[in-house]
């Protein structure tokens, strides 16, 4: 519209928007009136009227005819700028999303910051505006920042999306505008603006005249290019269009001089009379309505050529093809928005496609992916399904093995600068290893042996080399070891010993790994390997921790323990009782007797000033189980040992007076109270003790004290509060913008319940998770799988896998946070051993994007 006002509606809605934003409040406003109203219109001439330098301003249309037709698109607009340098937060590590959002957040106007003012011009017209409010870049503005945004509609749409961009309703101000009449409108222009007049013929009538003066013309042809870029995702040039015609350039171009006046009413030049797009949005959509016929058939042409060129696109060279720069940024989504089969989304996640050749073609690949795992998902969200096909979870991994490996080019591009590249994708061997190792922990019998033996071949192939985290290789070889045998199981061994070496703080950090490892090596060289491990722990500064470090090594067998006995007999009494204490399980017991006997005098030796400190919460929870009432009265009399277990101890042995005395007397108040209480009612001899620990649990505060409680005993507190109000008080453990201690509580509580309790704590435990920002509560919440509803597992596994690690890389999809490897359990329970399976045969493609050809 030019820039000029039309009737008294445009111009009150100016002079409202200069109050709001000389007031200096609310936060957010809203404008909203019909489309064709002149909304953008009001916007533009407010925001050129905003000058000076105490107001940095920044606004970005959205929509097709904008040339961002996805949310990406205007999130990469808002993020583009203008931004003082200062101002930033990286989006190299944080990611466009979470770098907007942390901008716009801290946006406080110190320090000589101006005002800061975003608009957002009709994200109504977007393809796929997220629904959910927490996805929202400006939903908390800073003190000095201010949101206005246009929505085409009514009051009541305007407020649902006000909801809908997470803006609070006390912090919006809200603006409409009228319609204006055909009078108001200036002659020249009243062609051009007549279908948007309150009292002129209207969008469908307006593109109805212009169809059939195309076809009086004869100009049909010119009819299916405007179709085609009503289909479009954005704007298109003569060179773009005459491919996706099946026509040549010059006819093209010929076509549009001809009847250029005929198709100017909707159609518009960019300045430099190139690209060519609808005049607005609401055109764009009343055509296609008018076109179902036209727009199928184009469509399902734009579809092709995206489908060609997908296949093709090795072989394409770009600087001879018209069409491939559209194409390119846009196949998967013309595959999307044609409904194609999961089988011709597929190949988008294959190297030679997804491979970029720029840094602004890795932004729209990963912008494409995003929006594919969205269509892969969508059936899965749709509905409460029976059954989730195989092939469907392969297919997202497959997708998000891509995203990973993307995200992991973003931090290493150029991806020709040998040592980045290198140090980029150096894990991901041990990755895939240790996530097929995960799935075969979750498959039958018969399918096990299947998929360890694909990780034993890439362990075998590539172990050796290794060169990532010492400790993490280590771990990952053992795993290995277990699953080999013979002179392999020790070659894996060994080459865990060696991968120590190169832990942070060098292998006296990763000591009990030698003694997991010599479990697998022959005799005399395990008791070599376990004596220097015992060896390295005793010149150790602190020989007793070091000791007992050992002692917690997975597989610990009675030699290593007597051996590791044998070296703390001959330390000072406090480092002696810190080596025994994880020893006392696993002792024969004529040994045990006499390590808890040490174990009991240190707790009244004279201490040397220099000595090792005296762990005594790790001594205590060691020793306790081993002694009676005398030797706990001794303790609480002489020594200092932690009152809360002893008071549990003293209740367990049929004494909850004494108990009782020691929580009230030694304890303290609060949570410190709670917990030894609700642990000593739940022992058989403390059961008198119940009410009181009830009463100490409800008063709690914050609520979030009580939960975390019933996360960390929560078997304790089903039998002594019962299941319900156990339940009550973890659900009551959310807010504060977390929602981790509720989601771990109610997922302990799962794990801890009575078999038909548990599939509806886990519903609750996923609905908790669902409603947190962050993904702290993952682990716990995967924990609660086998109780899971095939959907629900689905859909945690869908929106959970490569999305829910702080920092997205192809090891991170693999066996990090988020990862194949830690949502295994969830694989299983989706689709048993034919998901499993199909999950297994899709992961080596991880490695295919560490091959120099990126070929498949």
């Amino acid at each position: 519209m030019e820039g000029r006002f039309f009737g008294d509606g445009q111009s009150r809605a100016f002079a409202a928007l200069r109050s709001w934003h000389e007031a200096g409040r609310p936060s957010a406003c809203v404008v909203h009136g019909p489309s064709g109203a002149g909304k953008s219109t009001v916007v533009e001439r407010f925001f050129r009227s905003i000058r000076g330098p105490g107001t940095l301003t920044l606004l970005v249309h959205a929509g097709r005819v904008s040339g961002a037709a996805f949310e990406e698109e205007v999130l990469a607009r808002l993020s583009a700028g203008p931004w003082p340098e200062d101002t930033g937060f990286d989006e190299f590590h944080f990611g466009v999303r979470t770098s907007l959002v942390n901008r716009i957040v801290n946006w406080d106007g110190e320090d000589g910051q101006p005002q800061l003012l975003i608009g957002l011009i009709a994200p109504d017209d977007c393809v796929d505006w997220p629904d959910d409010p927490r996805r929202s870049v400006l939903d908390e503005p800073g003190p000095a920042a201010r949101v206005l945004v246009t929505i085409s509609g009514t009051r009541g749409v305007a407020e649902r999306w006000a909801e809908r961009l997470g803006l609070r309703a006390e912090r919006v101000t809200y603006v409409s505008i009228d319609g204006f009449r055909l009078e108001d409108v200036e002659p020249s222009l009243r062609d051009h603006l007549a279908w948007a007049a309150v009292d002129g013929p209207g969008p469908r009538a307006h593109v109805d005249a212009i169809a059939r003066s195309l076809r009086d013309r004869g100009a049909a042809p010119l009819e299916a290019l405007v179709t085609t870029l009503a289909c479009a995702f954005a704007p298109l040039d003569a060179t773009e269009l005459a491919p996706l015609l099946g026509a040549q350039v010059a006819e093209v171009t010929g076509s549009l001089d001809t009847h250029r006046e005929a198709v100017e009413p909707v159609l518009q030049w960019d300045e430099g009379g190139h690209r060519i797009r609808f005049r607005h949005e609401i055109l764009r959509a009343t055509w296609v309505a008018a076109h179902p016929e036209h727009v199928a058939l184009a469509e399902r042409r734009l579809a092709e050529a995206a489908r060609s060129l997908v296949r093709t696109w090795e072989s394409v060279d770009t600087g001879e093809r018209g069409g491939v720069t559209y194409l390119r940024r846009y196949a998967g989504d013309h595959l999307v928005s044609c409904g194609a089969p999961r089988a011709d989304l597929v190949p988008l996640s294959a190297p030679r496609w997804a491979w970029p050749r720029s840094r602004e073609d890795l932004a729209a690949r990963r912008a494409e992916f995003g929006r594919v795992r969205r269509s892969m998902s969508a059936p899965v969200f749709a509905s409460d399904a029976m059954e989730i096909p195989p092939d469907a979870i392969s297919s997202l991994v497959r997708v998000a093995l891509a995203q990973g490996a993307l995200a992991t080019l973003h931090r290493a591009w150029p991806p020709d600068a040998d040592q980045a590249d290198e140090e980029a994708w150096s894990d991901t061997e041990r990755a895939l290893a240790v996530s097929l190792f995960a799935l075969a922990g979750r498959a039958s019998p018969s399918l096990r042996g299947d998929i360890e033996a694909r990780a034993l071949d890439v362990v075998r192939r590539t172990g050796a080399a290794w060169r990532g985290d010492g400790w993490e290789d280590a771990l990952a070889l053992l795993t290995a070891a277990r699953a080999a045998s013979g002179d392999e199981a020790s070659t894996f061994a060994r080459w865990a010993v060696s991968s120590t070496w190169r832990a942070d703080g060098g292998p006296d950090s990763c000591l009990s790994a030698w003694l997991t490892a010599a479990a697998f090596l022959p005799q005399s060289e395990a008791e070599t390997l376990v004596q220097q491990a015992v060896e390295r722990a005793l010149s150790s500064a602190k020989p007793g921790q070091a000791l007992a470090r050992l002692a917690t090594a997975d597989g610990i067998g009675q030699h290593q323990a007597l051996a590791i006995l044998r070296a703390a007999a001959s330390l000072p009494p406090t480092s002696r009782a810190n080596a025994l204490a994880p020893l006392l399980p696993v002792l024969p017991d004529e040994e045990r007797a006499r390590a808890v006997s040490m174990s009991f005098d240190a707790f009244f030796a004279d201490h040397d000033e220099g000595a090792e400190r005296h762990d005594t919460d790790a001594c205590t929870a060691a020793l306790l189980p081993f002694l009676g009432q005398a030797e706990l009265s001794r303790l609480l009399d002489e020594a200092l040992p932690p009152p809360s277990a002893l008071a549990v101890r003293f209740a367990e042995l049929g004494a909850p007076e004494r108990a009782l005395g020691i929580i009230r007397q030694r304890c303290g108040s609060g949570i410190f109270a709670a917990r030894p209480l609700l642990c000593a009612a739940a022992t058989e001899g403390g059961r008198s003790l119940a009410q009181a620990a009830r009463d100490a649990v409800a008063s709690l505060d914050p609520p979030w004290a009580a939960a975390g409680l019933v996360c960390d005993h929560a078997a304790e507190a089903i039998q002594v509060l019962g299941l319900d109000t156990a339940v009550e008080i973890a659900e009551g453990g959310g807010g504060g913008g977390s929602e981790a201690a509720r989601i771990m509580a109610l997922a302990a509580l799962c794990l801890a319940a009575p078999e038909g309790a548990r599939p509806a704590l886990a519903m609750r435990a996923i609905a908790a998770y669902h409603d947190d920002r962050g993904t702290e509560g993952l682990e716990s919440v995967v924990r609660c799988a086998p109780w899971m509803s095939l959907t629900a597992a689905a859909r945690l596994f869908f929106v959970s896998l490569g999305d829910a690690a702080e920092d997205i890389t192809l090891v991170s999809t693999l066996s990090r946070w988020g990862g194949v490897e830690q949502l295994a359990p969830l694989i299983a329970r989706v689709g048993g051993d034919d998901a499993l399976a199909a999950v297994v045969s899709v992961l080596p493609e991880a490695l295919r994007w560490k091959s120099p050809t990126k070929t498949d």
